[in-house]
């Protein structure tokens, strides 16, 4: 017996050794696994792509995107020339806003439904719309502008006044240039029938006086 435990006593040091040199002798495998080698880096969610809510005109590689609707001003709401002049502007505005986003319905908002320059210039928003197409639309700029606000036959008040247009151009989808319209100022003279009901006038009809 003693023998025995010489002989055990003297191979703890052999066997601490083996501990350091491979640890899988000593149950270290299981501390391989968790410390051994590097642990695998956690998965990282998928960054979202943010979505580009700016305001973006048109232009020649692209149609408008999130253009605000043109809003009615205070001044539009009023009886008076000042008003009449102030809805004139507003009208045309809605027309760029249509060319530009396909979006008519500002448009038809203030147009009556048999006006027919109105409803040109709608049509020709949806159709290019729908064909994929885009526009770089005119903008207009009311001048001038004078009515006596005395009503013809059929009810309506007439504003006359001078406009100018600025440059537009017309892209097909596949975005090669269709039109280019230069900027110009017209020295015409130009009509603007309209009707003022329940606190705010409706176009009715418009083109050369």
């Amino acid at each position: 017996m003693a023998i025995r435990r010489r002989t055990l006593r003297s191979a703890l040091p052999v066997l601490a050794l083996a501990c350091v040199l491979g640890l899988s002798a000593c149950g270290g495998g299981a501390g391989a696994d968790a410390g051994g080698s590097p642990a695998a880096a956690p998965e990282t969610a998928a960054s979202t792509p943010s979505v580009d809510t700016r305001p973006t005109p048109a232009s020649s590689t692209g149609p408008a995107r999130n253009i605000p609707k043109p809003e009615l001003p205070a001044a539009a709401k009023e009886n008076t020339e000042a008003g009449f002049a102030a809805f004139t502007q507003y009208w045309f505005d809605t027309v760029t806003y249509a060319l530009e986003t396909g979006d008519t319905g500002p448009l038809k908002a203030v147009s009556k439904p048999d006006c027919k320059i109105c409803n040109g210039f709608a049509d020709e928003a949806q159709q290019s719309n729908a064909r994929g197409n885009w526009t770089i639309p005119t903008t207009w700029k009311v001048n001038s502008f004078h009515s006596d606000l005395k009503l013809d036959p059929l009810g309506q008040a007439v504003g006359y006044y001078l406009i100018g247009e600025s440059s537009s151009a017309d892209f097909h989808a596949d975005g090669s240039l269709a039109t280019a319209r230069p900027s110009k100022s017209n020295d015409t003279p130009r009509a603007m029938y309209a009707v003022f009901q329940q606190g705010s006038w409706v176009a009715a009809q418009a083109g050369n006086a």
